[in-house]
């Protein structure tokens, strides 16, 4: 089973200065997520479980009776626009309300409802499959896992080189290009909280 560790927390801490540090965005994982259930149809569960990892930080999953990936998504909220990062395993929001979970989450009603980019970490379907929850929505960007759209919206000229930013308004998101587990993987670390988004990537210490 996929676990929380898709986010490596205060990834690369060690090399930031100690006031860096001091400033970093506090938050909690302390939380408890829903096993599943040997007979889902006889003991239903909610579809989906959100945690507050801090009032702007939001660590989202998919319950294991809902699919057997119970994959987590993060949803990063800055003061102009927010962050969605992957789209978990389920397409119908018929059984996995996804979209209308975060859009709940955003600041502002209607026409003033925060602006969202919906990103991924890698192209495998249990990322991505929820996408098309998304696609129409008013003021939602979302950026195809795909190698030629990853190059070209992040701006990346010389890939796998490079460092991208996502600026969302007094947060910003630093892009890593992070290929071998799929063509056009990526990850994102926050420099708000010091959260490594790694989507199925893991390094040793010493990398």
């Amino acid at each position: 089973m996929k676990f929380l560790l898709g986010v490596l927390l205060a990834a690369g801490l060690s090399t930031l200065a100690p006031s860096a540090r001091s400033q970093l965005v506090p938050g909690s994982v302390d939380m408890h997520w829903d096993e599943g259930a040997d007979d889902c149809a006889a003991k239903p569960h909610p579809p989906i479980q959100v945690h507050a990892y801090n009032e702007r930080t939001y660590i989202l999953r998919e319950n294991l009776c809902a699919t057997f990936e119970a994959p987590f998504m993060y949803l990063l909220v800055g003061s102009g626009r927010a962050l969605l990062i992957d789209t978990g395993d389920v397409a119908d929001p018929a059984r996995m309300p996804l979209a209308q979970t975060v859009m709940g989450l955003l600041p502002g009603e209607g026409a003033s409802k925060m602006p969202l980019i919906v990103v991924h970490t890698h192209g495998h379907l249990d990322h991505r499959a929820g996408d098309p929850q998304f696609e129409r929505l008013p003021g939602v960007t979302v950026v195809p896992a795909d190698l030629g759209h990853v190059r070209s919206y992040f701006h990346f000229t010389d890939w796998p080189n490079g460092l991208a930013r996502i600026d969302l308004g007094g947060r910003t998101v630093d892009v890593l290009p992070v290929p071998g587990h799929y063509p056009s993987h990526i990850a994102f670390y926050d420099r708000n909280t010091g959260l490594f988004f790694s989507g199925d990537f893991s390094c040793p210490a010493a990398c």
